[in-house]
């Protein structure tokens, strides 16, 4: 085979390899861009993990987290397309749909359990609060009106009697719970850890177990919802990003170190509160069971004109 036969055999094997090359370049899809949304609350912990981990990235989802820091802003994210996924609590949702949005929850978040105390009252120093009747006439700071613990504590007020409207709500973000608190600008703040055990511990205010003590177990905490056209139009971005989660959820319960590791990335506060902080139980798939609680606790508020259909508010 002569020198110049050579060189012609060896450019051609390079450009079939280059070919080749190019082609199953163009072959790999593109990461599918999505903004999925959450506030302070390590309910939401399973979308850090499935970040963290890769778990998103390996089912060819490119997620940006951005925070909200009050969930009632959410479905106005949503519906203005600024995230397409929103991370929400269950009474917002409802409300939402109420209201004439066509939202739906496309995966679960949390169910609570009364054991974890992952929510509570803390009253500020000076301030005592042993009962229901002790918030008459006082300010409480919730963090977003008619939302999940909003809700929580005027159903905790009207079960032993006491009109909700003698309370003073005030709707403050989360994150900056304590300060206000320490500030004096209210008197209690209905809050979710790790920002409890913060408040505590900062010697700021005092935990309320009356309160948590009387919670119910089982409902749904928080979930993700986004619009219903947007869901029905990319059904493999949603079953990759409920796929994401699920897997998010069983790695964080087995590795519970690093899954604390990834939460603290997306949690201003010390890692000791955040490793004190109860291990949220995140259930990744939602279901009519989980929801009707907050039926039932919203119609006793007269938040709700209409009796929702659950089975068209979740996704299936």
């Amino acid at each position: 085979m002569t020198t110049f036969i050579r060189r012609r055999l060896l450019g051609l094997s390079c450009l079939l390899s280059l070919t080749l090359a190019a082609g199953l370049a163009q072959a790999q899809p593109k990461p599918m861009p999505i903004t999925v949304s959450y506030t302070a609350t390590p309910e939401f912990g399973a979308i850090f993990i499935a970040k963290e981990e890769g778990f998103f990235a390996r089912r060819g989802l490119d997620v940006t987290l951005q925070l909200i820091p009050v969930s009632p802003n959410v479905p106005a994210a949503v519906m203005s397309k600024s995230v397409q996924i929103g991370g929400t609590t269950p009474p917002v949702l409802l409300q939402a749909i109420d209201s004439g949005l066509d939202l739906v929850a496309v995966a679960g978040g949390g169910v609570y359990e009364k054991s974890s105390r992952g929510v509570g009252l803390v009253a500020r120093n000076g301030v005592t609060v042993n009962a229901p009747a002790d918030l008459v006439g006082k300010k409480v700071g919730v963090p977003g009106f008619n939302a999940t613990i909003h809700l929580l504590v005027r159903k905790w007020l009207m079960d032993h009697g006491v009109d909700p409207k003698k309370v003073t709500f005030v709707e403050v973000a989360i994150p900056q719970m304590p300060d206000v608190l320490k500030g004096g600008s209210v008197d209690v703040v209905a809050t979710a850890e790790p920002f409890v055990g913060r408040i505590v511990q900062g010697q700021i205010g005092t935990a309320v177990p009356a309160f948590s003590n009387d919670l119910a177990n089982g409902f749904s905490s928080v979930l993700y919802v986004s619009t219903r056209q947007w869901a029905v139009a990319n059904p493999e971005i949603v079953k990759a990003f409920r796929d994401a989660l699920q897997e998010a959820v069983s790695f964080g319960n087995a590795n519970k170190d690093k899954g604390y590791e990834d939460i603290g990335k997306y949690f201003k506060v010390p890692p000791p509160v955040l490793r004190a902080t109860p291990w949220p139980n995140w259930v990744a798939t939602l279901k009519d069971d989980h929801l009707r609680f907050w039926v039932d606790t919203m119609r006793s508020q007269d938040m709700l004109k209409k009796q929702p259909m659950l089975g068209s508010a979740i996704l299936p």
